[in-house]
């Protein structure tokens, strides 16, 4: 990224800690914004960020003091600092809408017009009220800070540009770290966890960004191949989560109790949710078109408990209820310690 953007966005992070104090007590010291900016990815010095403060009032004319008394940076009133955007920069937006507008028509880019709906309904509110603290009144699911993030940009562009990237990967199941090359093809996130599916060696790789060290995007180019692209949607359409290469997906029918039913109907487990059969007293049965992967298990059975019953196939009812006597046994050996 270039030096100017990378100036230009910590001078909006700095901003954004020094305004949003505004509506609460406390305002920053240049620890806390040394802070922040270390965990939104930006390692910085502190001489750094003064020559950032000094940037804010000097040159864009930020209303902006030191209280010596408080040891903090504050604004003397309301001001928003915008970031100028040179012609090549308003080309990559304009090109980058475009795309966001042709795959949100697509059924497998569903999360993407849902993203730029809620993108657009957030700067609805901002616009309308520019004065208010629009996080009083929605809370949005955001996890800071998770492992991996400063790889997102840079795998990005390497996606974008067609090049290799090389790094290292770490396993959580092993300390013995590998050396790997990549033809990166997608970006995706689940529950927190972004990673990074491509081609090694022809064949098919899934790494967690969280897990990756020493990235390098090097200067080798790749042809993208859209019949990939094809295996990779249709691979994930059936899938719940990521890890669903090599699995054949098949009709799963589940059973849910009655206190269950409203929550399952309201938000269903995956797209070919389809409902068999729904009685007040006896629950909700639904049929399910996936890949019974390990996340599937977890985040579509296990986590209901004793609300959810696997109707069919057997095989994984069977299963699913030596997972339950597993950790039935682990309770009652416990108890003998």
């Amino acid at each position: 990224m270039p030096k100017t953007k990378n100036a230009y966005l910590r001078y909006l992070l700095i901003h954004s800690q020094i305004r949003r104090n505004q509506y609460k007590e406390g305002y920053p010291t240049i620890d806390d914004l040394w802070q922040y900016l270390y965990d939104e990815g930006y390692e910085v010095s502190y001489s750094t960020i003064e020559k950032d403060l000094c940037f804010l009032k000097n040159e864009r004319g930020a209303p902006l003091i030191y209280d010596r008394r408080e040891k903090c940076y504050k604004y003397t009133e309301d001001w928003e600092f915008d970031v100028p955007l040179t012609p090549e920069a308003v080309r990559i937006l304009q090109m980058t809408l475009h795309k966001l507008e042709i795959f949100s028509e697509a059924r497998e880019f569903r999360m993407v017009n849902d993203a730029i709906e809620k993108l657009s309904d957030h700067f609805q509110i901002v616009r309308k009220y520019p004065d208010d603290r629009l996080n009083k009144y929605i809370l949005f699911e955001y996890t800071k800070g998770f492992s991996g993030k400063e790889h997102l940009s840079r795998i990005y562009e390497a996606i974008y540009d067609k090049r290799t990237i090389m790094f290292t990967h770490c396993r959580f199941d092993t300390e013995d770290p590998t050396q790997r090359t990549l033809q990166p093809y997608i970006l995706k996130e689940h529950r927190n966890r972004w990673y990074v599916i491509g081609k090694e060696n022809d064949e098919a790789r899934i790494f967690g960004l969280d897990r990756i060290c020493d990235l390098a995007v090097t200067d080798n180019y790749f042809i993208q191949e859209p019949a990939f692209y094809d295996e990779i949607f249709n691979v994930l359409r059936d899938a719940v989560g990521v890890f669903a290469f090599g699995f054949d997906s098949e009709d799963v029918v589940l059973h849910f109790t009655p206190d269950e039913a409203p929550y399952i109907k309201t938000l269903p487990l995956h797209r070919s949710q389809q409902p068999v059969y729904e009685n007040e007293t006896g629950g909700y049965t639904v049929k399910l078109h996936v890949k019974v992967t390990a996340e599937f298990i977890n985040d579509c059975i296990l986590r209901f408990g004793d609300r959810v019953r696997v109707v069919s196939p057997q095989s994984l009812a069977e299963h699913v209820a030596g997972i339950w006597q597993c950790a039935i046994d682990s309770y009652n050996a416990s108890r003998t310690v």
